[in-house]
């Protein structure tokens, strides 16, 4: 029924001396509603002792009897919700354009169409007594929802054990869904798994649901604008998405994300748990093939797969521009070493030898996992991006190593030699470091490294740790090298001897030779 004034409350209230003004403000009705239901008794000649035995419906029709009829659902064509609520799943379908179909149709018929309020309210009605979802808000194209998956998958590297954290991203109308592993969750990688997102989906939504991380939003107060991260809010500028933070401790903004990461675990971690990853290419293959299961998967309660869903979706989606939004970043005054390499985040690249011993700029690409090596504009070289995994790796191109006849400062056969005038120790030393690289010249380092310690500690003190390391490393390098020195002179090294040995070396005593106080003396401008 539509909701109608009480007309028998009203005479009640009236007949028990209440005044018109005392029955609106008690009763919240209008003073002119009220006004007029006396009025109209008055002139019927109606009083609450008339009509205490009708009911209220009986009462209403007495005072308003032309519109009693219309007070009654049956007067009017109902919708049929359940067909309703199959049409809106369709692309581009709203409620509105539904409304308008269902008013034309019931007049051509001859019968009264219900308002569009009244439409509205009984489908959320009808909605919420079968328990189902509303599809009115999911439009194709509109919007995208991003996250990090709560679970984490392992990557054995070398023996050791690393994270890798789950991105995923899912349209909402369709629910189609974009997972890409990580092995961490700065800013840059968050950034191009955003790029790399829309470069799955081919276009872009009209916005992109966040969750409230560092990463995409620097503050978001109770009152007040919300402050993005400068690169996100430029990314979303780019791609001309905008960056909708969802509501603190708010899931439900973002209900297919969180549905999305945690499907993760069961589709894709727990259907991976039996294998053991050392590559990390490997494990994003595996990952890659899963998502595609993921999607291809039919609905368990609907008809059809992300994929059908998403195929309808894609052409309500924004092109993507000519060149994606650039994630990369810079390192300035970076110099070449003598074996033409630079070093960034703990590997080495090679560039040009005719840069040794100058500075360069280098580059790190995360749309398409490369390191440039720069002189101003100038591009010196390029490489592969080695995983953060990875320590001490050399990517080395042939041609920007020099010609030995050209190598005068240093290469093999002088650094060989500096090593025999030390020892046979410190020589074999040297020798296992040239044999575990690939190219000469990527010893030369490592090997001066090791040889630079004579002159801080003496010939003695460096023979004697070579000879201690040999028996305790495959390949001895500076770090070893140093700790037992250390550890020799009685210094807090024991820590990092544990590491390659697992028991921190007995400390005997031992005298620096007269090869120390000869460096000492020189290194002191003559003064011992």
């Amino acid at each position: 029924m539509i909701r109608k004034v009480n007309v028998k409350l009203i005479l009640e209230l009236r007949d028990k001396g209440l005044s018109r003004t005392e029955i609106a403000a008690s009763r919240h009705i209008s003073r002119r509603l009220v006004n007029e239901v006396c009025t109209i008794a008055q002139q019927q000649n109606l009083s609450y002792r008339d009509v205490i035995t009708k009911s209220e419906d009986e009462v209403y029709k007495l005072i308003y009897p032309h519109k009693y009829e219309y007070l009654n659902d049956d007067f009017y064509a109902k919708p049929d919700y359940r067909e309703i609520h199959s049409e809106l799943r369709r692309v581009g379908v709203t409620l509105k354009l539904l409304w308008q179909e269902y008013a034309a149709k019931t007049r051509k018929e001859n019968k009264i169409p219900v308002k569009y309020t009244k439409f509205c309210t009984d489908y959320g009605n009808y909605v919420e007594e079968h328990e189902f979802t509303s599809h009115i808000v999911r439009k194709p194209g509109v919007s995208c929802e991003v996250d990090w998956a709560g679970k984490t998958m392992s990557l054995y590297d070398h023996g050791k054990e690393h994270k890798v954290y789950l991105f995923v991203g899912v349209l909402s109308y369709s629910r189609y869904t974009y997972i890409e592993p990580c092995l961490d969750m700065k800013m840059n990688t968050w950034l191009k798994c955003n790029v790399n997102m829309l470069n799955f989906f081919k276009g872009a939504p009209l916005q992109i649901i966040c969750d409230n991380l560092k990463t995409g939003v620097t503050k978001h107060p109770r009152e007040g604008d919300i402050i993005l991260n400068t690169e996100y809010e430029r990314l979303g500028n780019h791609y001309h998405a905008a960056i909708m933070p969802a509501r603190v401790k708010k899931p439900k903004d973002k209900p297919n994300a969180e549905n999305a990461a945690g499907d993760c675990c069961t589709f894709i971690i727990a259907r991976l748990r039996n294998r053991t990853f050392s590559n990390f290419n490997e494990l994003c293959i595996a990952v890659t093939i899963k998502n595609a299961e993921y999607n291809d998967r039919p609905f368990s309660k609907a008809d059809g797969s992300r994929l059908e869903m998403f195929r309808q979706e894609q052409e309500f989606l924004q092109s993507l521009p000519a060149f994606a939004f650039d994630v990369s970043q810079w390192r300035y005054k970076v110099k070449v070493a003598p074996n033409s390499h630079i070093a960034y985040k703990k590997n080495f690249y090679s560039c040009p030898h005719s840069y040794i011993g100058h500075d360069v700029s280098v580059c790190e690409s995360f749309n398409d996992n490369m390191v440039r090596i720069y002189d101003n504009d100038i591009l010196l070289a390029s490489h592969p991006r080695f995983p953060e995994t990875s320590v001490n790796r050399y990517s080395t191109h042939a041609e920007d190593l020099p010609k030995q006849s050209h190598y005068v400062e240093f290469d093999k056969e002088r650094i060989e030699k500096w090593a025999k005038s030390i020892g046979n120790n410190t020589a074999q030393v040297i020798k296992r470091i040239f044999s575990s690289c690939d190219f000469e010249q990527q010893g030369y380092n490592p090997c001066l490294s090791v040889l630079r310690l004579s002159s801080k500690y003496g010939k003695s003190e460096l023979e004697r740790a070579c000879e201690i390391a040999l028996g305790k490393i495959s390949t001895p390098r500076y770090k070893h090298i140093n700790a037992i020195i250390l550890e020799q002179q009685g210094k807090d090294s024991a820590a990092l001897l544990a590491n390659f040995d697992g028991k921190p070396l007995q400390h005997e005593g031992y005298l620096r030779g007269a090869d120390y106080y000869a460096n000492l003396k020189q290194r002191s401008g003559g003064k011992a």
